[in-house]
């Protein structure tokens, strides 16, 4: 029979594979993203796909450049 403890090391180390493996999918889909996102940035198919201080007419406030600075 098994060790309780090996058999919980066991069940934990799945969990880490698991989430090992679902953390790389992830990465997957926000790097497509990230990649149809630039696309549709430069595309005329999209032309309302721009970056938010381009979409700003006259531009980002102070405000606004140092939030969108934040969230790079």
């Amino acid at each position: 029979m098994d060790d309780p403890h090996e058999r919980h090391a066991d069940e934990l180390e799945d969990q880490a594979d698991w989430l090992e493996k679902g953390g790389d999918r992830v990465g997957d889909q926000i790097k497509a993203l990230r990649e149809d996102w630039e696309s549709k940035k430069s595309s005329q198919q999209a032309p309302g796909a721009v970056d938010a201080a381009d979409a700003a007419p006259g531009g980002l406030g102070a405000e606004e450049e140092d939030s969108d600075e934040d969230s790079s």
